[in-house]
């Protein structure tokens, strides 16, 4: 059996508390910021780790790439942990045929990172054998190409994911193995029960593997998750809405007039509205984050969910956690 759950992470020179979540920039969001001014506004805002995309550092400009140069130096100093993905997800959902590992290869070597993902495959093998065997071999493989650290991603049927995650858990020892959300079931309360059973099936591991799950943003899944064994994530909500501080939900961008009273962080003057709003959303998940780290660690996520869901909706989640 593994050590008891773990509260922090410790990457390069810096210490995580966990859960921790990182904010992803991807140009598969359409909106009048790019990923460049993305990755500009989190180095501005000391934000302590995020998550870019390999994909869309090959496929900006010499321009922008000098730009995102200075902008993830910045971001070092401050002691950010910076998280690479391999691009897979934006060359999948624009239909990009040729993005390939190579390309991978080439962004991971030259843009500075601490960590990153695998090269993953979309298409899994149908057993967790042969689940395993591929992802092994592609991190051992991308391993070869960055003085970083890789971590696996395993997709695959709902079904196989334990067992896949246990053996690859189990030959690699990896600091985080990743798994998409959007896998797990099709509702909160199946991948609550899907959830459960990957960590389960990862604690008859000797050392305890956090659990990082891709695409995950929204705060109420990030409460219920880490309750029952996710430890990490990432997600596009931080610039696709505008949050409220309060209940945690998301609105519409011209909506937060209603909402910049929460944020207490003095802008610059003449601060451009969507970067205002995006500060916003940046200082909500820290804070956020910051409170379920001490919730976790003080046994008190219950209380902390029933902040931010109603009744009925605590009932369904905190029954589908205790089963």
């Amino acid at each position: 059996m593994p050590e008891n759950r773990k509260t922090e992470l410790r990457v390069a020179e810096t210490v995580l508390p966990l859960p921790c979540f990182f904010p992803s920039v991807s140009s598969v969001v359409k909106t009048d910021m790019t990923p460049t001014d993305h990755i500009e506004l989190l180095g501005f805002s000391a934000h302590s780790l995020f998550l870019i995309s390999a994909y869309d550092v090959a496929n900006c400009t010499y321009q922008d790439r000098k730009r995102i140069k200075t902008a993830l130096d910045k971001s070092k100093k401050h002691g950010a942990v910076i998280l690479m993905d391999s691009g897979n997800y934006e060359g999948f959902w624009k239909v990009d045929k040729t993005w390939k590992a190579d390309n991978f290869h080439e962004v991971v070597k030259s843009c500075k990172n601490d960590l990153c993902f695998c090269y993953d495959n979309h298409n899994p093998p149908d057993s967790i054998e042969t689940i395993a065997e591929d992802v092994i071999a592609r991190v051992i493989q991308d391993q070869n190409h960055t003085n970083g650290i890789v971590c696996p991603i395993i997709h695959g049927e709902t079904t196989l994911l334990p067992g896949s995650a246990k053996r690859v858990a189990e030959q690699l020892s990896p600091l985080l193995l990743a798994i998409p959300e959007r896998e797990l079931g099709k509702g909160i309360i199946g991948r609550i029960r899907t959830i459960k059973k990957i960590r389960k099936s990862l604690n008859d591991l000797e050392t305890y593997c956090p659990l990082h799950l891709l695409g995950t943003g929204d705060p109420v899944s990030i409460i219920a998750y880490s309750m029952v064994g996710a430890d990490s994530f990432d997600g596009l909500e931080w610039c696709k809405s505008v949050i409220d501080h309060e209940t945690g939900n998301q609105h519409d961008f011209q909506h937060w007039d209603f909402f910049r009273h929460q944020t207490n962080r003095e802008l610059p003057e003449n601060f451009p509205h969507k970067q205002s709003v995006l500060m916003h959303n940046l200082n909500f998940y820290r804070q956020f984050m910051k409170e379920l780290h001490d919730a976790v660690k003080n046994e008190d996520t219950e209380t902390f969910l029933r902040r931010y869901t109603t009744e009925n909706q605590a009932s369904l989640l905190v029954d589908a956690i205790k089963q």
